[in-house]
């Protein structure tokens, strides 16, 4: 507030010099550009005063002259005294104009006032006495009392344009002081005036734009200090996403063991049944006689296997329900597929669901994390299961298809014949909570949308309803890895 009361009076102060400086500029044409004018007039009047003067003394000696006259010197004598004549009698035209008395003191008019029948006698005495010289013969009488008139007339003019002479420089020197005087004081108020537009305006000028600058570094510092703050709040938000993320993650591998619970723990029977099974027919045959030793090593060699078996489906149950996922690696596609129909074979099994996986050929292996694109898998075939047992439906058939998406992306494809989604439930089923079971917690889609962009792809649905439910989950592919996989992607 403090700052734009005192921009609001800069401002006031500001046009207050700018309006002083306007006058300034205004009184220099009103007072000093009128006087400097008179000067470049009076240069001319005084040359012309002083012209005069010589002319007059210049037309009396051309008198004389003739007075004097031989006749090899009368012509070009009288042409002199005629031009003469001329001369002086235009230039005390020029000093007698209203122009040029109008531009002149009281005394100049005054002394030209007096100046004029002087001037008027010599020249007209002088005319005639020219047009006596012309005229033959010469009336000496008459020429003698024209230059008598011109000698008694000369010496006052003389006298008379030697005041006028001085008048007109006197005038011009008052121009000359007065021109100094306003000249010292424009100045004077012109060093007055920038000394005020300093003091009262620049230097608060400054001031307010320093202390503007200082709030300015002030405020860049703090915002500064947010924004690093802000970074820090982001990278710990970070951080707790990427735990919470591994922390749904594992809550979903967790909820989807508890409800294959009772597969896996049938699918574990059958090989422990197999186990014992074979024990005790060992047993039975090395207690003959003559034992069979081909028929046990057939037995044993079975009853290994069946104790693989469930020790693999122990070790990817494990590793599915394993808290902490496994750091990114070369993933192969086509095993993360085997491994996740593995896992829910029973359950496909049990429902009597057709499935059909399609492997691309020449596939390039993806990279990331096998246990959490594992999980991703295992979620969308459950969610395929589990419209199937809603639905009811005939013939349930299950297709698990790759692809390469252009160079950088391999899609991995879960279509159904289930019953569908609705059109307004589409774009819901990747929120958080959101489910179309009564009894789900809404959180697989959830977390498999987040794995995917963990990863660097995207996961999408398109549906029909009644005819087709396609997930498409799209991983990025290893551009370290040259090699191509394995006979699962070669048919």
């Amino acid at each position: 507030m403090m700052n734009v009361w005192k921009g609001d009076a800069l401002d006031r102060r500001y046009r207050l010099a700018v309006t002083i400086a306007a006058a300034m500029l205004l009184g220099d044409q009103l007072l000093v550009q009128p006087y400097l004018v008179r000067l470049t007039t009076d240069a001319p009047l005084i040359n012309t005063s002083g012209r005069q003067r010589m002319l007059s003394q210049q037309l009396t000696k051309s008198f004389l002259i003739l007075d004097r006259r031989t006749d090899t010197t009368h012509e070009s004598a009288l042409n002199e005294t005629r031009n003469v004549l001329k001369l002086w009698g235009d230039a005390q035209n020029a000093l007698s104009d209203d122009e040029a008395l109008e531009r002149s003191g009281d005394d100049v008019k005054a002394a030209m006032k007096t100046l004029r029948p002087h001037f008027e006698a010599v020249y007209d005495a002088a005319r005639d006495l020219i047009a006596t010289l012309e005229s033959e013969p010469v009336d000496v009488d008459r020429r003698r009392a024209d230059l008598t008139v011109i000698l008694d007339h000369e010496p006052e003019y003389l006298r008379l344009m030697d005041a006028l002479v001085g008048l007109y420089e006197s005038e011009a020197r008052g121009r000359i002081e007065t021109v100094r005087f306003v000249g010292w004081v424009l100045a004077g108020l012109t060093l007055a005036i920038l000394v005020a537009i300093g003091r009262f305006v620049l230097r608060p000028a400054v001031d307010v734009i320093r202390r503007q600058i200082v709030d300015l570094q002030v405020a860049r510092d703090e915002l500064e200090d947010r924004v690093l703050e802000r970074t820090r709040e982001l990278e710990d938000a970070g951080k707790r996403h990427q735990v919470l993320l591994e922390r749904f993650a594992h809550v979903g591998r967790t909820n989807a063991i508890g409800e294959m619970a009772s597969s896996l723990a049938h699918e574990l029977n059958q090989p422990l049944g197999a186990i014992a099974n074979y024990a005790e027919g060992c047993l039975i045959a090395l207690d003959a006689p003559q034992p069979d030793l081909e028929e046990v090593r057939d037995a044993l060699q079975r009853l290994r296997n069946s104790t693989m078996r469930a020790g693999r489906i122990i070790e990817q149950v494990r590793d599915f329900v394993a808290k902490r996922p496994r750091p990114h690696e070369t993933v192969d596609a086509g095993r993360v597929i085997a491994d996740a129909l593995e896992i829910l074979g029973t359950e496909i099994g049990r429902q009597g669901v057709a499935v059909r996986v399609d492997l691309a050929p020449d596939l390039p292996r993806v990279w990331g994390d096998p246990v959490q694109l594992q999980q991703v898998l295992v979620n969308l075939i459950q969610n395929s299961l589990q419209a199937f047992l809603r639905s009811h439906t005939s013939n349930p058939t299950l297709v698990v298809a790759t692809r390469r998406c252009g160079r950088d992306q391999v899609e991995l494809a879960v279509s159904d014949n289930g019953p569908g989604i609705g059109p307004d439930q589409l774009e819901r089923v990747f929120d958080a909570y959101f489910s179309t079971r009564a009894d789900g917690m809404g959180m697989g889609l959830a977390i498999c949308r987040t794995i995917a962009a963990v990863h660097q792809g995207r996961l999408t649905v398109e549906s029909e309803p009644g005819q087709r439910t396609t997930f498409r989950f799209q991983a990025p592919v290893d551009h370290s890895e040259h090699e191509r996989t394995d006979g699962l992607h070669r048919g």
